[in-house]
């Protein structure tokens, strides 16, 4: 005697995949990278952390750090002061990528397990 079964799907791929790429996913992690990585940015003012736009946009979360000498502050190694913030340096990303992309990544995991992103 043989056996066969169907399976039937009705999940809209397509839907998900533009819920994946929601603003409000990748708003949230824009911003929790933000917070990961400001122990690496120079501080002197602290302009250079409070002047930022974060964005989910088009399915990428991106900081961008919008002071005037922030381009220029992130591609030299200007022997940054390290008493306020003691891993500052150039192109902080990079530079807070090996301890904190992890947690990012535990961060956006959280964030899905919540039931947040409605999948």
């Amino acid at each position: 005697m043989g056996f066969s079964m169907k399976i039937i799907s009705h999940i809209d791929v397509p839907l998900h995949l533009r819920r994946i790429r929601s603003e409000k996913l990748w708003t949230f992690a824009a911003n929790e990278w933000f917070r990961l990585i400001t122990p690496f940015v120079p501080m002197d003012t602290g302009t250079l952390s409070t002047t930022t736009e974060i964005s989910g946009e088009k399915g990428k979360g991106t900081v961008n750090y919008i002071a005037p000498y922030a381009k220029r502050t992130y591609y030299n190694d200007y022997n940054f002061r390290k008493d306020k913030h003691p891993k500052a340096s150039s192109e902080w990303d990079k530079a807070a990528a090996p301890t904190q992309k992890k947690k990012l990544i535990a961060a956006m995991q959280k964030y899905v397990e919540s039931g947040r992103l409605e999948l």
